[in-house]
């Protein structure tokens, strides 16, 4: 089985880490247990530049010590929709580049560039050079393809029928896409989008599939169904999102679709507008039931966890650390830790941490969902009794509904 992650930003994109580059991120993503991660904005020529002097180029494909790359981009086309393509060679790279560097003014500065293509144009030139591609965090409200189109044909044209995948992001969750049959076909990923190296970012959202190779070959059977599948998707429960219900971007007091409607999406609050929830998205475009081949976990990262297990307010603080330390030490990556490892083993380093994630695989946690801005809260009972209470003390919340 290959644990990957191929949606992560470099340094040369805004509001990322200064410690993204190659070096960090193989060492970090091997600490987290990932087989493979793309590179991300391979398009920018510093970037690109670093990439390929750091990498070794193999012939099972490019690595740095013992974790596997593939070369990948994030674009945004002028309707500001992000797009994931991923390169074969770095041939390829520099012949995109040339394609599209006409249309960007920021392409040689940005680790994501604009486009002034829209998506159906930046698919064909992909295709037309033999790269994969497909939507970014498709429901995702401001740059997800379901915050401005109502279909993949709206946005992609005679190319939908080219697309390898849909991105999932991490405002939805397979069951959610599989609503939508204009996915049937599609592969679906979960990537972490991150900004950073550390745990708590890369490989927040993963994939664990059988892959007859860790490269770009095997990603392209595993999405032309040739060879291989994904058989889980891990990520964090959509619920905890900033826009899963709708709700007020203002006091981010919550409302369901028809009430929203009802109020012209008006708050009944503070007046201030009110934002559509992915939740409500998604009713609006389904049009079958959901039937998916992975698995999906709903699993926050192991720091995360140790952050609510111990009550702090960050998972970067020193005691969270010191216990993601001494667990990746005694019991290996942070992967094998949250999905493989029996939970009795973990105990002997941890009673506290194990029942948590115990809850977790089993799903025996509360969410106040997210809307209007405002993250998810999760909460993690101490029996079944106190699922109950919590539901019913935050009922209105839970189901995104306003009582006056």
């Amino acid at each position: 089985m290959t644990d990957f992650d191929l949606h992560i930003h470099s340094k040369h994109s805004i509001g990322v880490s200064p410690d993204m580059e190659i070096p960090v991120i193989s060492s970090e993503a091997e600490r987290k247990g990932l087989d493979m991660v793309g590179t991300g904005d391979i398009l920018n020529p510093e970037w690109r530049k670093h990439v390929e002097n750091t990498l070794k180029d193999t012939e099972t494909g490019f690595k740095y010590q013992d974790v596997k790359f593939v070369l990948t981009v994030e674009v945004e086309d002028k309707d500001r929709i992000h797009h994931l393509i991923i390169f074969p060679d770095f041939e390829t790279v520099e012949n995109v580049y040339k394609s599209f560097e006409q249309f960007s003014s920021d392409i040689d500065s940005e680790g994501r560039p604009r486009l002034s293509l829209d998506g159906e144009e930046i698919a064909e030139i992909a295709k037309e050079n033999g790269c994969l591609i497909g939507p970014c965090h498709a429901f995702t409200p401001y740059t997800g393809i379901y915050g401005k189109k109502d279909s993949l044909k709206q946005c992609y044209g005679d190319q939908k029928s080219k697309l390898d995948f849909l991105e999932l992001g991490l405002s939805a969750d397979s069951e959610m896409a599989s609503k939508i049959s204009d996915h049937d076909d599609l592969v679906f990923l979960s990537n972490s989008d991150a900004h950073s190296p550390w745990p708590h970012r890369l490989g927040r959202e993963f994939n664990r599939a059988e892959l007859t190779e860790e490269n770009f070959n095997g990603l392209n059977k595993l999405f032309n169904r040739e060879q291989g599948k994904v058989t889980l998707n891990v990520g964090l429960n959509p619920k905890e999102g900033k826009y899963h219900c709708s709700a007020c971007n203002s006091c981010h007091q919550k409302y369901t679709l028809k009430q929203a409607e009802e109020f012209s999406w008006r708050c009944q609050e503070c007046s201030g507008k009110i934002k559509k929830g992915v939740k409500d998205r998604v009713k609006e475009l389904k049009d079958k039931e959901p039937e998916y081949e992975a698995k999906y976990l709903k699993a926050p990262p192991l720091s995360k966890i140790i952050q609510y297990t111990v009550g702090h307010a960050s998972p970067t603080t020193k005691t969270v650390q010191e216990k993601y330390d001494e667990l990746t030490r005694g019991l290996g990556a942070e992967v094998d830790i949250l999905i493989d490892k029996h939970i009795d083993r973990i105990a002997e380093f941890d009673s506290d941490v194990a029942k948590s994630i115990r809850k977790f695989r089993e799903g025996n946690i509360v969410m106040v969902p997210g809307g209007g801005g405002s993250y998810g809260e999760r909460i993690i009972p101490d029996d079944r009794e106190h699922i109950e209470q919590v539901k019913e003390r935050r009922s209105s919340e839970i189901q995104c509904r306003y009582e006056n």
